[in-house]
């Protein structure tokens, strides 16, 4: 029971995220409950702080850095044609940041030229990643406060 728990929780995750790409998310409040499903409160506050952030700061920037983290986690099958399909797909601007799925990014490795061309701007990462990890470690001490009330 656990284990199908555990992997429904990753899917919710992985689905989130792809709302948060495709600019169709919930609100992260609304979310929370779904996220900390199967209780690895890490996890499921690592994918809330995207969605504030995303809400915070610039949303493109925030997007942008999702689909180049989830570009990076391996497929589940190894196809060169599916990455050489979206590169192609990127350079002549057939494909915007709102039509991809993690099906279509995950072994995909972009970089991050690939994903400026994608947000249609460029920006600065690693302020990107700072800004998602103040958020993170603003949510990791509310959620300890919150304990420590209880």
């Amino acid at each position: 029971m656990r284990k199908d728990l555990s992997a429904l929780a990753q899917r919710i995750r992985w689905a989130y995220a792809e709302h948060l790409i495709r600019c169709n998310d919930p609100d992260p409040e609304d979310m929370e409950e779904l996220l900390r499903l199967d209780r690895p409160e890490e996890d499921a506050l690592y994918w809330l702080a995207f969605g504030y952030a995303k809400r915070r700061y610039d949303p493109d920037h925030v997007r942008g850095l999702l689909a180049y983290l989830i570009s990076q986690y391996p497929a589940p099958t190894d196809d060169p044609a599916r990455r050489e399909f979206l590169l192609r797909a990127i350079r002549e601007k057939k494909i915007s940041i709102s039509d991809l799925t993690v099906e279509k990014l995950c072994g995909t490795h972009l970089n991050w030229e690939e994903i400026f061309r994608l947000t249609g701007k460029e920006f600065n990462p690693s302020r990107t990643k700072d800004h998602v990890r103040k958020v993170y470690d603003e949510l990791i001490e509310k959620s300890k406060k919150s304990k420590e009330r209880s």
